[in-house]
């Protein structure tokens, strides 16, 4: 992890998010979604483009790959498990609007966005020392 004064924090907020997404991917659709479905793929984009971003600012440069890859295992994850319920299901396309969005994080990570912690942590007043 990067040397910041709350990794876990972020760290923890990071798989919050995450599993605020999954329980959202897995509840039944209601009647109003119906309004957004065009938008379904940006959801997804976005969705994972702020995963990528969000743990771009906890984890060290190197690991960028590895949290590409663990995202994208999650988002099929998700589609494995829509399939399996009767009342989602599983797309293809989601899976790559999924990998769009790691993609784009990534690419904004990489322009700076990945330094949104230790700006964030800035913001903090720091400790008295006694």
């Amino acid at each position: 992890m990067l040397p910041l004064r709350f990794p876990w924090v972020w760290l923890m907020g990071g798989v919050l998010a995450m599993a605020v997404i999954l329980g959202l991917a897995l509840a039944p659709l209601g009647r109003d979604t119906a309004a957004w479905v065009l938008s379904d793929k940006v959801l997804h984009a976005l969705a994972f483009a702020a995963l990528m971003i969000w743990f771009c600012g906890v984890f060290r440069l190197p690991y960028t790959p590895l949290i590409g890859l663990g995202l994208l295992a999650f988002g099929g994850g998700i589609e494995f498990l829509q399939g399996m319920l009767p009342y989602r299901r599983a797309e293809f396309a989601d899976l790559l609007a999924d990998a769009a969005g790691i993609g784009a994080g990534w690419v904004l990570a990489l322009l700076g966005l990945r330094y949104w912690t230790k700006w964030l942590e800035s913001l903090l007043p720091q400790r008295a020392e006694s």
